[in-house]
């Protein structure tokens, strides 16, 4: 029951991200996301007052039904010019890895002095005060030029550039879990403390922090969007590469992880930055709804391959992770879409 509420938080995180997405299209980016954190707001607060394990469920499922992220990268999509779109979600993209690792650091540590319970409450406050800083400082979205062909959900689908950046993310989401799986399943085999993986985290997420974000900004400005594509492709490769053929060393650990961290927020920041300059701004919610949904599906698909393949083999989850980023990459990575850049 405990893995239903910790799981069922990101099932309704993708069952709504479509809803979210369109309605945004329909209504507008800012009282959608108002909405949406409002949902996760109560919801936290539900989460921190519940007394038994199936009220902690169904509060779970509302605070995850304010699924407005697809409406987030629809917003940044409409806030940035194409010439310029990958280095902000580069941006978001870093920061989310931040968010990420502050999170292992203070999680356990808030849970400790202040209960399992208080938790909530803190995720309430930040989410109120996102809904404030929405409500008054959420800039004006003006309805610019169509970026794209404007499209349904069947035409989108239809679009075969769409389609490899669907399988992008399906692939990236689902290499996540089957990595952060084992990695640190692999640290706690070595001997560091659970205690001590932030440390591990820390260090290992360095190179993405320092490196990504001007490597993809100069891309960029040069057209050579394709080259970051294939570099991100090849650093998961390579991660993912490392474990079957690895000694127990811990340099080579840092390094898989220093690799697979860098791919990963290369094709985090660069992904969503393709789809919202593939389509219009009209339809840009559906589609970056449709993308989440399946980045979510991924991750599912991940979570679920990595505890039964390790179970068979410890080595089991990087193997197979690193033969379906292969298939990926003979199936067609995605390509930038082309857009002149004035300089």
């Amino acid at each position: 029951m405990a893995g239903v509420a910790f799981g069922i938080y990101a099932l309704a995180q993708s069952v709504f991200q479509i809803p979210f997405g369109w309605a945004s299209d329909k209504l507008g980016r800012k009282p959608v996301l108002l909405a949406g954190l409002l949902i996760f707001t109560v919801g936290s607060v539900l989460c921190a007052e519940a007394n038994t394990i199936n009220e902690l469920i169904i509060a779970r499922i509302i605070q995850g039904m304010g699924a407005v992220s697809s409406v987030a990268i629809a917003a940044l999509g409409d806030l940035t010019r194409p010439q310029v779109r990958a280095q902000s979600f580069t941006i978001v993209g870093i920061t989310i890895g931040i968010a990420f690792l502050a999170a292992i650091i203070i999680g356990p540590y808030l849970a400790a002095k202040i209960g399992f319970s208080s938790v909530f409450y803190v995720l309430a406050a930040s989410g109120a005060l996102a809904l404030v800083l929405t409500l008054f400082f959420f800039p004006k979205i003006d309805n610019g030029q169509p970026v794209g062909e404007r499209a349904g959900f069947r035409a989108l689908l239809r679009m075969p550039e769409m389609r490899r950046l669907l399988l992008a993310t399906v692939v990236v989401s689902l290499s996540v879990n089957l990595f952060v799986f084992v990695y640190p399943l692999t640290w706690t085999s070595l001997g560091v403390s659970d205690a001590s993986l932030w440390k591990v985290y820390l260090i290992s997420l360095i190179p993405a922090a320092l490196f990504v974000y001007p490597a993809v900004r100069m891309a960029e400005k040069k057209g050579r969007m394709a080259a970051i594509v294939k570099t991100g492709w090849a650093l998961i490769a390579l991660a993912f590469l490392t474990y079957p053929v690895l000694s127990k060393a811990a340099l080579i650990f840092y390094g898989a992880g220093m690799l697979f961290f860098a791919g990963h927020t290369i094709m985090q920041s660069i992904l969503p930055a393709f789809v919202t300059q593939r389509v219009s701004q009209a339809n840009r919610g559906a589609a970056t709804g449709l993308y989440n949904l399946l980045s979510f599906a991924g991750s599912s698909a991940g979570g679920i391959m990595a505890g039964y393949l390790y179970h068979l083999h410890p080595s089991a989850p990087m193997t197979v992770g690193f033969l379906v980023i292969i298939a990926w990459g003979i199936a067609g990575l995605p390509t930038a879409p082309d857009i002149t850049n004035p300089e």
